[in-house]
């Protein structure tokens, strides 16, 4: 019995975590804060970013150099992680600083809130302020698109961050502790200002932009079938079609990187995602993820909306059943 109550503490804490940031974490005196430590990795890695990626350096020396980066911010994070478990072991209110940390880290509430804002915003026709609640939900860039590429990017960014943020965030926990999940987190941050296909970070950061796919990519399947049957009861979502072209986009590119679930999204939606993009002012190819319409627009991404908050009930009550099985 005890056993079974000390496997039931962390999905207690997460439980607990998953109603905090839903009710808390869109509060404006309180989102900058909860938002600090990714600020701090990312930061930190923009930091090595200046003092390290030299462009007089060749590939092979750069990829190294990255390499050592990406390592550092990991067993950093882990470090990090390892002495705020001690702490919370140690203190008697050691399970509020627990979940405190795992508010900190979830991407779940603030996504949904900077989708929902980039659609007001494409209504208004406010393309600025949609350009800028975008930029917080993908790595290209958002400042020349226009308001089709600020839906689709609010769409593909409202499914990188289910899986990467939510879904990443409770396997992680679960499976490595504190130590593990803010190793990954750390990873994930440093991987959003390095991950960029251009010359200046094509080798530099080529080593963080693989941990952070190699890390995300089981949490990305999950992403992909949580959404599928999300779409079971989201409005104007298709299941089946979600299904299919999630399982052609992982067979397309899973294993080489980058896989984020987008596919789901864009079957269940009925839509065609990625396509050409703008890193560094640059536009570069990309392929398309859908045979969908590319033309979306600000009611596709409220449609998104409901299937991403669909999605983050369906793994807040699978971790409340797997609760009721330990305790049981």
């Amino acid at each position: 019995m005890d056993g079974g109550h000390g496997a039931a503490a962390p999905l207690i804490l997460l439980l607990i975590a998953l109603i905090a940031d839903a009710l808390i974490a869109g509060l404006p005196g309180l989102r900058r804060g909860l938002a600090a430590p990714m600020a701090g990795f990312r930061a930190l890695a923009l930091w090595f970013d200046a003092r390290l990626n030299r462009a007089r350096r060749g590939a092979g020396a750069l990829r190294i150099r990255g390499a050592l980066v990406a390592l550092a911010i990991a067993a950093l994070g882990w470090g990090l992680g390892g002495l705020i478990e001690d702490a919370a072991g140690a203190l008697p209110a050691g399970a509020a600083l627990t979940a405190l940390t795992l508010v900190c880290l979830l991407a779940q509430r603030a996504p949904i809130d900077h989708a929902r804002r980039a659609a007001r915003a494409l209504l208004g026709t406010n393309l600025a302020a949609a350009r800028a609640e975008v930029a917080a939900l993908v790595r290209h860039d958002s400042a020349a698109m226009d308001a089709h590429g600020v839906a689709r990017a609010a769409i593909e960014g409202l499914a990188a961050r289910f899986a990467g943020g939510l879904l990443g965030t409770v396997f992680w926990f679960l499976l490595a502790g504190l130590p593990g999940l803010v190793a990954y987190r750390a990873v994930t941050a440093a991987a959003d200002v390095l991950d960029r296909p251009t010359p200046r970070h094509g080798a530099f950061g080529s080593v963080c932009a693989r941990l952070d796919d190699a890390l995300t990519l089981i949490p990305a399947l999950l992403a992909g079938l949580c959404l599928s049957l999300a779409a079971l009861f989201a409005p104007g979502a298709n299941a089946a079609g979600a299904l299919a072209l999630w399982g052609r986009d992982l067979g397309a590119r899973g294993l080489r990187g980058g896989f984020r679930s987008e596919g789901a999204m864009a079957g269940a939606l009925g839509l065609a995602l990625g396509g050409p993009r703008s890193w560094d002012g640059e536009t570069r190819p990309g392929g398309w993820i859908g045979d969908g319409r590319a033309r979306t627009e600000a009611a596709d991404v409220r449609r998104a909306v409901w299937l991403v908050m669909a999605a983050a009930v369906i793994v807040f009550l699978a971790v409340a059943a797997a609760l009721a099985l330990v305790v049981s």
